[in-house]
């Protein structure tokens, strides 16, 4: 028996999935160690080879055929700002690119961060000032040499660098997307003497217009990069060293998984490669149980995330936010608070009144049920006293939570100092989580010009299923779907992506444009991203390409990324004159009925090349439907607190285990499953279907 495994590492948990020759799904799950989480995916893989029944991960690794790999080291190195000295050497005269910014001075900011935006100061910057170099050089925006690169000047910045101990720099020139001469000098001569410094040239990983933005992109790679490589390589051993044949492949932010090596070398396609997986994962689900219109929610221990999936298409992001920063990353669009089931509640200081979130109390200590040492109050902490968490059944019986100690917490923290009593506090905590959680899906959705009754919602993530109901019933979503995968579905979508390759260039074109140089732009880009996945080993008829452009009306800001056919044959003037009307359309979807200004003509900004060589898609099992009763599935029944009571209920719990497809089960009730827990509010109707996901179907509102 060979196998397919899917390692996500989150904040607070680290999810492996692991699919058979037959497509029979099996789960593992540990807690992350952020120490190195390296020792985490193989607590996972040895989790899920124990529910094999196989004796060891090395076992499991030995008779793996592909091994997928989602991490958060990107993510962590920028909010903990761990990563090394990194230095970066721009042109002479541009080197407070990257300190200057932009002048949209609340990007990046909470609603209310932003509110007070005249007392804010700029973030630090990711790159010193006492570690930015400038040489001499110039070249023109048509890629011609205007003055050539002062070598000895060159040569005095990298010593400079190298001797206030920079491990990493990034190298960002003047039009370096036009003529990338002088950038690859610079590269060679750092090569030459200091061979083992990280290197991040912007012609290679921002190749776009945009002198701030593509700054601050090659900054931020030469800042992750050395401690995503040093991760890697060391995962790459340890996962070697225990059985694991073949290399293993990491998911990209925009979807797609790259090699360890291609990885390192574009070291922020990582940032946020965790909740793209959890997308890609609702997506081939969605397709396989026939639904195309997707909010792909996502509930862990630290954030919740929210991404659109319409027409069974993943949106994309082509200028996210980043700490503050905006940056040059191909990624899935996912808007994100934090809101999770480590989500401390408090207390606020001067107003009196109860707060959740963002602060989260992470895997370690925890949350205060979890007996690890936590003294803050979370969201899991009132889940458990409200009922809807088994103390004695976490995380399948693995995990003893502590009700008592919580209970006690949350008397002395919140619900004494408010005068309410404990009861009343939890609720209101679930009530506010929720809250925030709703008003971000309406954010994403209503705000964008999507109507969110049109869409069934996915649920996954430890902590989703939980208050899945509750938040999609407050804006009237009939359907929500908690995946067999649940709270390791982030795992789930690894084992179902390709290997792919993103590739972009800026030209400014004024539309209608030479047909001659949109065919040009994208031959390059479609046989730099063809010729690496013949490297990669795939077959020309494995390899799908797609291309698309991004438009903006003249002298305007806001860019659309319009999707062409598929196909690598010459665009035609016809496909042109659809792409120019659907950029009208999607503007005016975007932005609101009468929105596009056609009388100012357009331009073309970008182009953009996806080459996905396709990987054999796992075959998810089917179930046979059964008309067994559900009731043998019960396993007894507790007291749980629900709104429309507004007291305890005694309410019955069932084995998910022991459920089969065509299984109906009327709420209130509380599913138990050994990674996660499903919430069935009163009036809802849950069943599960045949690929073994729970479906709830919810009351009109």
């Amino acid at each position: 028996m060979e196998y397919i495994v899917g390692v996500d590492i989150g904040g607070t948990f680290t999810d492996c999935v692991t699919l058979d020759d037959e497509g029979t799904v099996t789960l593992g799950k540990a807690l992350s160690t952020p120490e190195d989480f390296s020792m985490g995916a193989i607590d996972a893989v040895r989790d899920a080879a124990k529910n094999l029944g196989l004796h060891s991960e090395s076992e499991l690794l030995a008779s793996t055929r592909l091994f997928f790999h989602a991490c958060t080291v990107a993510d962590n190195t920028l909010v903990t700002r761990s990563g090394p000295k990194a230095g970066l050497i721009t042109t002479k005269g541009f080197g407070d690119t990257l300190l200057l910014m932009r002048g949209r001075t609340t990007e990046g900011l909470t609603e209310t961060e932003a509110f007070h935006a005249a007392g804010q100061s700029k973030p630090d910057p990711i790159v010193p000032k006492t570690l930015i170099e400038e040489v001499t050089e110039r070249i023109d925006y048509k890629g011609s040499v205007l003055i050539s690169l002062d070598a000895k000047e060159a040569e005095k910045a990298i010593q400079n660098l190298i001797g206030k101990g920079v491990e990493s720099i990034g190298i960002c020139l003047l039009w370096a997307l036009s003529n990338d001469s002088h950038e690859q000098t610079v590269a060679k001569m750092v090569r030459e003497k200091h061979p083992s410094v990280y290197l991040s040239l912007s012609s290679e990983v921002a190749p776009f217009l945009g002198e701030y933005e593509r700054t601050a992109t090659t900054a931020f790679n030469a800042y992750i990069g050395p401690k995503i490589a040093t991760y890697l390589q060391s995962l790459k051993t340890v996962l070697r060293e225990r059985g694991l044949r073949h290399e293993p492949l990491v998911m990209q932010s925009y979807g797609g998984v790259l090699g360890i090596d291609d990885t390192c070398k574009n070291a922020i396609g990582t940032i946020e490669s965790g909740p793209a997986s959890g997308v890609v994962g609702s997506q081939f689900i969605g397709a396989r149980i026939g639904i195309p219109n997707i909010l792909a929610t996502d509930m862990g221990g630290t954030t919740f995330k929210v991404s659109v999936i319409r027409d069974g298409m993943i949106e994309k992001d082509y200028k996210p936010i980043i700490s503050r920063y905006q940056i040059f990353l191909t990624k899935i669009w996912v808007e994100s608070i934090g809101a999770g089931g480590g989500s401390i509640a408090w207390v606020d200081p001067e107003t009196g009144l109860l707060k959740v979130g963002p602060q989260g109390a992470g895997a370690n200590p925890g949350p205060v049920c979890y007996g690890l040492g936590g003294t803050e109050v979370t969201v899991s902490d009132a889940d458990l006293i409200l009922g809807y968490l088994n103390e004695s059944c976490f995380l399948g019986g693995k995990m003893r939570l502590d009700k008592e100690n919580a209970l006690r917490m949350l008397d002395e923290k919140i619900a004494r100092p408010m005068g309410m009593s404990v009861t009343r506090a939890a609720s209101g905590i679930a009530r506010i989580i929720n809250s925030h959680m709703s008003d971000l899906i309406r954010k994403a959705t209503v705000e964008r010009g999507y109507d969110p009754r049109e869409f069934t919602l996915f649920a996954f993530g430890g902590a989703a299923p939980v208050h899945a109901s509750r938040y999609a019933s407050e804006l009237s979503i009939k359907e929500v779907v908690v995946p067999l995968t649940a709270s390791v579905h982030g795992a789930t979508g690894l084992v179902s992506s390709d290997v792919v390759y993103a590739y972009g260039k800026s030209d400014h074109l004024v539309v209608p444009a030479d047909i001659r140089r949109i065919n040009e732009n994208f031959s390059y880009l479609v046989n730099k991203a063809a010729s690496n996945l013949r490297s990669a080993g795939f077959k020309e008829e494995d390899i799908e390409i797609i291309r698309s452009l991004d438009m903006r009306y003249r002298y305007q800001v806001h860019e659309l990324n319009v999707p062409l056919k598929p196909g690598v044959s010459e665009v035609s003037e016809n496909e042109m004159e659809e792409a120019y009307a659907r950029f009208d359309e999607l503007y005016e979807q975007t932005y609101g009925q009468g929105a596009g200004y056609r009388e100012a003509g357009k331009e073309i900004m970008v182009f953009r090349v996806v080459a996905a060589g396709e990987l054999k898609k796992p075959n998810l099992r089917k179930y046979q439907a059964e008309k067994k009763s559900p009731d043998l599935g019960l396993k007894g029944e507790r007291e749980v607190y629900f709104e429309e009571n507004k007291d305890f209920v005694v309410t019955k719990i069932y084995d998910y285990g022991r459920l089969a497809p065509g299984s109906e089960i009327f709420g209130p009730a509380v599913i138990e499953t050994p990674i996660t827990t499903i919430v069935v509010n009163p009036k809802d109707r849950a069943a599960v279907d045949e690929f073994l996901n729970v479906r709830i179907y919810l009351q009109d509102s």
